[in-house]
């Protein structure tokens, strides 16, 4: 595609900015089950999303295959399309600005179609033999996948990033007595000497093992730990709260709170595109805009809300860099990239001590239908651990966890240390609760 020659072409055509934005994707995937290859499935998609503005108007078009000789076509239909749509926000594309490009430190050494299925073979054998409680492996696969972005516009603004990953899925199932228990691990693979296979499943088994006995409690007020990764799950549902759409729209709870304290300040928030910690990175947002770090919550306080183009012109401000796709033929909305709560100096193993009698939440379920944005207010359902004298007991499940996540986070007693990024990119470490709703029995 000649770049160049498209955007001339669309100000021969009176569209008074264009960009072009394109995504090439490469994934190869493999399933094993039983003691073979299951399924086998590779792809190369290249997406084109072009926008266009005229008169304050934008249009866009998607294309999976792009030509030179469609040029005219493509072009005359976005300029139909300006003549007829009608915006009522101002937008414009980005002008050309200094984008300092981080060179991300992870690097990948693919492993061989020999070595992926040696790995799944052997996944597989030690999981079933790791325990007799232990009776199926129901889901292991292996995925490559790498990623290059592009975006060009008539403003200037040339940049483009690529990203890579592989990594292992397994879900073991374990018997317990007349049900049934699974557990679901991932682990990014960063080559093939690195890797731990004895490790991997001895924590995906151990994890499903753990579950065997589980039991429901009477409800109760408690203290309680939403380990790492069901606080992760939670803070994940209400990053809304800082979104700047949101925020200009009025519905973010936190709409008038700018400035003033809404958590404990115990709670730091970061948002980073930049940050090497996490696994995927980036130098600039799907609008081009050059991202950077900002302190979300400052020791409570609310002190910067995430701003893509759009609701930056609507909030009189600029954009954080924060506007992302979930693809590219999707719109571009605000959304963080690499968030995080400050960690503390307690592992797991310390806040139950610190706790003495309570519950530790390990999965939640339902975050789609057991929350409301508006108030902050969740009822979810969730398994975990009963704590008794500072120590792990017998395991919990059939329970109901709820409260408003404004008042859960002014309540907290102390923040652990166990701060994970994995494949993530909104990450906390485990959160001790001074009081929290429990349901059972």
């Amino acid at each position: 595609m000649n770049k160049q020659a498209w955007i001339e072409r669309a100000k021969e055509l009176g569209l008074e900015q264009f960009e072009i934005y394109q995504a090439l994707s490469s994934e190869k995937e493999f399933t094993w089950f039983q003691g073979e290859i299951d399924t086998f499935v590779t792809s190369k998609v290249l997406g084109t999303s072009l926008r266009a503005i005229k008169n304050g108007n934008v249009a866009t078009l998607t294309l999976e295959n792009v030509e030179d000789e469609t040029m005219d076509e493509a072009l005359n239909a976005l300029a139909q399309q300006t003549e007829v749509i009608t915006s009522t926000e101002t937008v414009s594309l980005t002008e050309a600005q200094e984008v300092e490009i981080i060179e991300n430190p992870h690097h990948f050494k693919m492993l061989t179609v020999e070595q992926i299925e040696q790995m799944l073979k052997n996944i597989e054998s030690k999981a079933l033999a790791y325990d007799s409680k232990i009776v199926q492996v129901a889901y292991l696969g292996y995925e490559q996948a790498s990623g290059r972005r592009e975006i060009t516009n008539s403003l200037g603004v040339e940049l483009s990033d690529e990203d890579q990953v592989q990594y292992v899925a397994c879900s073991v199932v374990a018997q317990d007595k007349d049900s049934f228990k699974d557990a679901t691990k991932i682990k990014v693979i960063f080559d093939h000497d690195s890797f731990d296979e004895d490790q991997f499943v001895k924590e995906v088994c151990e994890e499903a093992l753990g579950k065997c006995g589980a039991h429901s409690i009477p409800s109760r007020m408690c203290p309680v730990i939403f380990e790492k990764d069901a606080m992760t799950s939670l803070l994940g549902a209400f990053t809304g709260l800082f979104s700047g759409d949101m925020i200009a729209k009025g519905i973010s709870p936190l709409a008038k709170d700018l400035g003033k304290k809404v958590f404990s300040e115990q709670i730091t928030i970061f948002d980073d595109p930049k940050n090497t910690d996490a696994l995927s990175i980036a130098s600039f947002d799907d609008e081009g805009y050059p991202t950077r770090r900002k302190v979300v919550v400052d020791h409570g306080v609310f002190e910067q809300p995430l701003f893509d183009a759009r609701s930056a012109i609507k909030m009189n401000t600029k954009s954080t860099g924060n506007g992302f796709k979930s693809g590219y033929a999707s719109s571009v909305h605000v959304s963080p990239m690499n968030m995080w709560i400050e960690p503390g100096n307690k592992d797991l193993d310390q806040l139950m001590e610190t706790m003495q009698e309570g519950v530790v939440i390990t999965d939640i379920m339902g975050l789609h239908a057991g929350l409301h944005f508006a108030s902050t207010q969740f009822s979810l359902q969730a398994s975990g651990y009963l704590v008794k004298e500072g120590k792990k007991s017998d395991p919990v499940t059939l329970i109901t966890v709820a409260g408003r996540f404004l008042d859960l986070m002014n309540d907290v007693w102390e923040v652990g240390s166990d701060l994970e990024w994995t494949y993530k990119q909104i990450v906390s470490p485990s959160i001790l609760f001074k009081n929290c709703a429990i349901s059972g029995e």
